[in-house]
């Protein structure tokens, strides 16, 4: 990779050992698989940043003639996994992954905004080249599910995911955004807007994609969120098929 990845320690990624995809996100995932994988018990998937395993546990348990292989860069998450035959864990980062091909999904539950670079130009470089990478990676008809939380700025602007990296990225701002409860602090978080991601799956390749609204969110006061320029804050799912 020729782009400096910054990672998030231990500490940090502490808050992370839980999982996120609910009883009703699940299902929309495996209603997604089972309409356009053509043998989904059967299925090669790989969970990037998936931790602690749960998520991975939870497609094993539905398509139990599946295979899962998570890639994790924290060891201390990856060590809560519960042994599975069909379940390989790999220590490291997604770009660093190059002998996995014809994969049928590529999964990335809220993981896309956590890969950051030395500044905010290489950031977006960085998430746009890992899915070009993610496109080569799938097979034929192969799926790519994002979850992501999308901010939406006014005048349909991408810029409050920008501000919020730099205010994050300053390790001279460190003290100051901790206290706020970033918890990326420090090493910066770039969150987008769904037009956003929606253009980079374009660009890594994905011609035909789909949405799903999952739920609102956020609790920033109304003076951050006309500082940050936020419209609203949304949790939702996109899908992009390889051809």
């Amino acid at each position: 990779m020729s782009e400096e990845i910054r990672l998030l320690d231990a500490e940090q990624t502490a808050a992370f050992d839980e999982e996120y995809i609910s009883k009703e996100m699940f299902v929309q995932i495996t209603d997604t698989l089972g309409r356009h994988l053509n043998n989904p018990d059967e299925g090669r998937y790989l969970d990037v940043g998936g931790g602690n395993g749960l998520y991975a546990d939870k497609l094993l348990s539905r398509y139990p003639n599946s295979s899962v292989t998570i890639v994790e860069p924290e060891p201390t998450l990856l060590e809560k996994n519960r042994p599975h035959d069909n379940k390989v864990l790999r220590e490291g980062i997604f770009q660093d992954v190059e002998d996995l091909s014809d994969l049928d999904l590529i999964q990335f539950n809220w993981v896309l905004h956590h890969f950051i670079s030395s500044d905010y130009a290489s950031t977006c470089n960085l998430q746009l080249n890992s899915l070009k990478q993610a496109y080569e990676m799938l097979a034929p008809g192969g799926l790519i599910i994002i979850f992501e939380n999308f901010y939406e700025g006014l005048e349909c602007s991408d810029k409050p995911g920008e501000r919020i990296y730099h205010l994050t990225a300053s390790k001279l701002l460190k003290p100051f955004t901790s206290k706020l409860g970033a918890n990326t602090a420090g090493v910066g978080v770039a969150f987008h807007s769904e037009l956003y991601w929606r253009e980079q799956l374009m660009k890594a390749g994905f011609d035909q994609m789909f949405s799903t609204h999952c739920y609102d969110f956020g609790n920033l006061s109304p003076l951050k969120r006309k500082l940050l320029r936020i419209k609203e804050q949304r949790v939702g799912m996109l899908v992009g098929i390889k051809s």
